[in-house]
């Protein structure tokens, strides 16, 4: 080979290593990024025909229109901000984790151009919750994901009257629990329990589910946070055979706390061993 062709095979093969490098080096840095905000990642999309590069959006702002805490009851307004550095359209969501979700994240609002959710909260709020607006443009996370997020912790307190008593309301009735299987049935199965209540004034009712039996040692442990969802799904998989007790507790907010309930009921439940005739 050419002394002149033989350099330029070696510049060539120099700048294409710089460039694998300089590559491999952005894809670290972007890595590192995703690691330590994994609710943000929104992979880099290019503008048709033009190779430029479009950036995901971010969300800057999520600011109350009083400041907490607030009453339960009160309605609190939350505008979020965002930005996007190409100009594209914006869809926003607004999530909850809180007393009422049993502390758990929820979405209050589907994908909207709106960036104002209203909150109108209850008894059920009452305590510390946590408002996540989360922002997409559609050019980068999944439809069931999104590319920026910023979250806020708002208070509650319950609603107390001059005296410190809380105002008058009627507590909620639990009127009926039913399984899906009748009792016996074979450990393994899945039996699906619903409970039906009612309240006076209409208020949101949250139910518990607890179990006690020879899987939990004859002591009752909770099956699920307080939630809003009146079913349980009970799967005996491993579950030992044996009698059970099932209990359903209920609550609207004004009244008993989270360690008690407004009213509750028992149902009992016979788990038998396959293959065993009783």
């Amino acid at each position: 080979m050419k002394g002149k062709e033989y350099h330029l095979v070696l510049l060539v093969g120099a700048m294409l290593a710089i460039a694998v490098i300089c590559l491999g080096q952005a894809i670290t840095t972007r890595d590192l990024m995703l690691a330590k905000n994994t609710q943000n990642s929104a992979p880099i999309t290019y503008l048709t025909g033009t190779g430029a590069v479009n950036q995901p959006p971010s969300a800057k702002s999520l600011t109350p229109d009083q400041e907490g805490p607030q009453s339960a009851g009160s309605t609190i307004i939350w505008t979020g901000n965002a930005y996007d550095p190409d100009g594209d359209k914006l869809l926003y969501q607004f999530w909850l984790n809180g007393p009422l979700t049993g502390n758990t994240w929820k979405p209050m609002t589907s994908w909207t151009g709106n960036n104002i959710w209203n909150w109108t909260t209850s008894p059920i709020d009452t305590g510390v919750n946590i408002i996540d607006l989360r922002v997409r443009d559609e050019h980068h996370a999944a439809p069931w994901g999104h590319d920026s997020h910023i979250s806020a912790e708002y208070s509650i307190d319950s609603i107390a009257g001059i005296d410190g008593t809380i105002k008058a309301n009627s507590k909620p009735s639990l009127l009926n629990i039913k399984p899906d299987r009748p009792s016996p049935q074979d450990r393994g199965i899945k039996v699906t329990w619903t409970a039906i209540a009612s309240d006076p004034e209409k208020d949101t009712v949250l139910y518990q589910f607890i179990l006690k039996g020879p899987s939990t040692e004859d002591v009752w442990l909770p099956m699920t946070l307080w939630t809003t969802n009146n079913i349980w799904t009970w799967d005996t998989d491993l579950s030992k055979a044996g009698i059970y007790t099932i209990e359903v507790r209920i609550r609207d907010g004004y009244h008993s706390d989270v360690e008690s309930s407004d009213d509750f009921k028992r149902a009992a439940y016979v788990m038998k061993q396959k293959g065993i005739i009783q």
